[in-house]
């Protein structure tokens, strides 16, 4: 099992997981899997999301099985609007500490209540808001936010952000800003495909000598298990050989493409 796996099914208390998406069924996908686990083993979850992304997570969690209505009835589930909830949160550019942890933290203790003993199963969208409107700034103030907070209740928290991860500019500079405030990161829905489309990517720049030299380097760099594969040598290439890594990122994105609606061979 895959550690991103191992998350998604037991989310232990304090761990910080983020999804990187680039259509919005494959975060509810992500999503769902993670609230329907929790509420297998009877663990209550917070959605802090938008409407309409509340409404893909709601129709995924129903084709599981799970009716959302029924849970928010029965208290398994609460839900919060996430750009209300940061109205609620900013004191001009920057999160309130104080206004999270009154807000935020409220309905996190008002779930702990109900359920003592259990693990909250979090989901938010604010940073995502944030990290859209242009305040980079402001969503890491408030990831961290969510990390503090972690260390005196007992929850895990799953974000999403929308970005795409074979523009250079997102490998060089948002993503590792987002995957240091994580404990787990998957930057793409399907790493097996990621990491055949860059393995053709690497075959048809630099050929087969190269690549293993490559591949070499970032074993000896990248802590092992840390990223998928293929990330890790599309973060590799970007943090040092900009030219190679765009040419690279191009060929990938589009090798990602085709081989997303192909099994890949046994």
């Amino acid at each position: 099992m895959t550690t991103w796996a191992r998350f998604i099914e037991r989310a232990p208390a304090a761990e910080h997981a983020v999804q990187v998406y680039d259509d919005v069924s494959e975060l509810a996908r992500s999503v769902a899997a993670y609230l329907a686990a929790g509420f297998r083993a009877g663990d209550p979850a917070l959605a802090i999301t938008t409407p309409d992304h509340w409404d893909a997570v709601a129709r995924e969690l129903d084709s599981r099985g799970w009716d959302p209505g029924a849970l928010e009835r029965k208290g398994l589930l609460m839900r919060a609007d996430a750009e209300r909830l940061l109205n609620a949160l900013m004191a001009g550019e920057l999160p309130s500490p104080e206004r999270f942890r009154e807000v935020v933290g409220g309905l996190v203790d008002e779930t702990c209540e109900r359920f003592p003993g259990r693990t909250i199963r979090a989901f938010g969208e604010m940073v995502d808001v944030l990290w859209r409107r242009g305040q980079e700034g402001a969503a890491i103030a408030l990831e961290e936010l969510w990390n503090e907070l972690a260390e005196t209740r007992s929850f895990a928290l799953l974000c999403g952000y929308h970005l795409d991860v074979f523009e250079l500019d997102v490998q060089r500079g948002a993503l590792p800003e987002v995957m240091r405030m994580h404990s787990h990161t998957r930057t793409v829905e399907e790493p097996s495909r990621l990491a055949a489309a860059v393995d053709q990517a690497l075959a048809e720049v630099v050929g087969p000598f190269r690549a293993a030299r490559i591949y070499l380097d970032v074993a000896e760099h990248v802590p092992h298990g840390s990223l998928s594969r293929g990330q890790a040598v599309l973060g590799w290439l970007s943090s040092g050989e900009m030219p190679l890594a765009h040419e690279i990122l191009q060929r990938a994105r589009m090798h990602y493409v085709r081989l997303r609606n192909a099994p890949l061979a046994a």
